[in-house]
């Protein structure tokens, strides 16, 4: 099988019709995907196993809800959009060889919503083969069909996502997972379902063939069976009417909701509210009036001529410095006086061999220096103070000064911003009370909306009973199976025809006899490819010496060199993804299903040398078309150059911001063409 073209239409991510192909080219079998996280790459994995399978695509227990709302939410969306798109489409197109012929087919899934509810999806499959569409037959046998070329058992080992492989290595659920992997893949299920066919072969003898009193008991039990069905069919379907009696009546409670709200309802549940903030506004504004009030009875006046301030702020100012010359001068004055007293004075000299000729030019010569030491500064010549103040007076008129040329004015224009942020909210606050409506008017919507909400509670609660009803009827079904089941299994042995039994038991016991050899030869093929694979691909070599599956339960048991069992708890985080992924190897090639492989972000958890070991020893020859989904930095520079001679092409998911959506472009990130 080869894919060769995936088509997108307003699927997931991608809006608008996008096309990957994926075709390997010069026999290199890897197709490189690559895409931040978050870009689309697995939403191109879910769009291949959707085309495909359909509602099986997300499990066996899928209910029908639960896929048509996958479908819905598949829809692309985008919250720039001014409207909704309401239909998206997946084709797949791959070829296939059956029976040594070659056959080009096209499989498309799609499907539209009509309203918001998942009953309004109306889901198409068109399948052709070779250009021969077949578009008026039963779209389930066409299915089958695709079930029968790629069975879904077997898609999980060939389309799977990294990120959740960790998981098959619980082991919790291993075994299982193992046991159900090697019947499936491997063929055994046939078996399991011819042994099942004659059991119901064996069945049909025993009704038939036994006494009538036996025969009477397992038609009774039989019409009890049907009964049970039919009470459960009923209450499944009454189920089914419950429930669109609830979503109706929440769809009308949101409606009243919503409608109590255009009335007003929010603002009438907060009119208290409303009016005790209102009177809390007023208070608030009349105590910052009254604090401009007092502001403006104080300095504030002063602060509206800042010029005739400042002026009289440079005369103080002045004043203080005339002051301090004054007081200088008559100190200086007092010491000159002094100074030159004693100089005139006989008995200064005495000690010095100076004639009064010297003493007196002494005198004269020190008498203009000590006088210019008192003489009036320039800027205060001709300055005169209007009144005499102490050194308090000046500095309070100069502290008032400065308050009202900074302090003052800025005070006044944060209590008036506040004012008329207060007076603003007060507005808003006074128009939602006018828009509450009277409680009169109100009542009436409110009581239908609670008597709708009683009426959802008694359907939630008639729900709640329908759904233990069926419980127990399932319950009382699977009772009365195994009643007739053990029936029908004791009537064997007094069955009229008992060679015909006899043939079937011995028919039974060949098939267990060929399914244990079969199992048996099947799991030690698999055990060998695992173990071959892990050691091909761990970079501690013969970490594992050898694998065993028990043929009964699968439990799988890994020994070491010297063997001894090693527990799955052991291995490191990379060793336990390296097991896994050789798991997966030994099953694709035990199988031998020529299926390509689709592998999401299968690096995640590895480190450097895992990862090399990967991508020289596993992708290059896992299958013959591989297609990697990465980002760059599971696959950077040096490991894309060790792909690159394996590597077909390439492309690139590049999310939009903008747009909200991701494109397909040729090239892996921007680092290698």
């Amino acid at each position: 099988m080869i894919l060769h073209k995936l088509i997108l239409n307003n699927f997931g991510l991608f809006r608008g019709s996008q096309s990957i192909h994926l075709t390997p080219k010069n026999k290199k079998p890897i197709v490189l995907i690559g895409g931040m996280n978050g870009s689309g790459k697995t939403t191109l994995l879910d769009a291949v196993r959707l085309c495909l399978y359909g509602k099986r695509s997300l499990g066996q227990r899928v209910s029908e809800k639960e896929y048509y709302e996958y479908l819905s939410t598949m829809i692309h969306r985008s919250t720039f959009k001014t409207f909704k798109l309401n239909h998206a489409s997946i084709l797949l197109e791959f070829e296939y060889a059956r029976d040594g012929e070659k056959k080009l087919y096209r499989v498309e899934r799609s499907w539209q919503q009509k309203s918001k509810s998942y009953r309004s999806i109306h889901e198409h499959l068109s399948f052709s083969d070779n250009g021969n569409i077949y578009s008026n037959s039963d779209e389930s046998l066409y299915q089958g069909f695709i079930n029968e070329l790629v069975p879904v058992a077997a898609s999980q080992f060939f389309f799977f996502d990294g990120e959740k492989i960790q998981k098959l290595i619980d082991d919790s659920s291993h075994d299982l997972f193992l046991a159900e992997s090697v019947k499936t893949l491997l063929g055994l299920n046939f078996v399991e379902r011819l042994k099942s066919d004659l059991r119901l072969y064996a069945n049909r003898l025993a009704k038939r063939d036994s006494p009538t009193c036996v025969q009477e008991d397992i038609k009774t039990r039989e019409t009890e069976i049907t009964s049970i069905k039919e009470s459960l069919t009923k209450a499944e379907s009454e189920k089914e009417v419950i429930q669109t009696k609830i979503e109706k009546l929440e769809a009308q409670i949101t409606r009243q909701e919503s409608c109590i709200a255009d009335e007003g309802g929010i603002y009438a549940q907060k009119s208290e509210s409303l009016k005790i903030k209102h009177d809390q506004l007023l208070v608030d504004i009349q105590r910052l009036e009254n604090e401009i009030r007092d502001l403006c009875e104080g300095l504030f006046p002063f602060s509206l001529v800042p010029e005739l301030l400042e002026q009289l702020k440079g005369r103080l100012l002045k004043e203080i410095k005339l002051d301090e010359w004054e007081a200088e001068s008559r100190v200086l004055n007092t010491q000159n006086t002094e100074l030159l007293k004693t100089l005139d004075s006989a008995t200064s000299w005495n000690d010095v061999t100076l004639n009064q000729e010297q003493i007196e030019a002494v005198h004269n010569k020190l008498a203009p220096i000590l006088n210019k030491r008192i003489k009036r500064p320039t800027e205060l010549r001709g300055f005169k103070k209007v009144r005499d103040r102490s050194p308090s007076e000046y500095a309070n008129l100069l502290d008032w000064i400065d308050s009202s040329l900074t302090t003052i004015p800025q005070d006044f224009i944060n209590l008036s911003n506040a004012v008329s942020g207060l007076r603003f909210e007060l507005k808003k606050v006074e128009a939602d009370l006018q828009r509450a409506p009277e409680e009169e008017m109100l009542k009436p919507m409110i009581d239908e909306l609670s008597e709708l909400n009683q009426k959802l509670g008694q359907f939630i609660k008639q729900a709640h009973d329908v759904d233990e009803s069926i419980n127990s009827l399932t319950y009382q079904l699977k009772l009365a199976e195994r009643k007739l089941e053990k029936l029908q299994s004791d009537q064997f042995l007094q069955q009229v025809h008992i060679k015909r039994q006899e043939q079937v038991n011995d028919v039974q016991l060949v098939l267990s006899e060929y399914s244990r050899e079969l199992t048996q030869s099947k799991i030690t093929s698999l055990s060998t490819a695992i173990l071959d694979s892990f050691n091909q691909l761990s970079h501690k070599t013969n970490r594992i010496r050898h694998i065993e599956i028990d043929p009964y339960n699968f439990a799988v048991t890994l020994y070491d060199t010297n063997n001894r069992p090693i527990s799955k708890e052991e291995l490191s985080a990379g060793e336990k993804q390296i097991y896994t992924t050789a798991l997966l190897w030994g099953l694709a090639k035990t199988s031998g299903k020529p299926l390509p492989m689709i592998l999401d972000t299968p690096l995640g958890r590895l480190d450097t040398n895992h990862r090399e070991l990967l991508v020289k020893h596993y992708f290059p020859f896992v299958s013959h078309q591989v297609v990697l989904l990465s980002t760059d930095t599971e696959i950077g520079e040096h490991l894309r150059l060790l792909l690159k001679p394996h590597t077909s092409h390439t492309f690139h998911l590049a999310y939009q911001n903008v747009d909200e959506c991701s494109t397909i472009e040729d090239g892996y990130f921007s680092s290698l063409p």
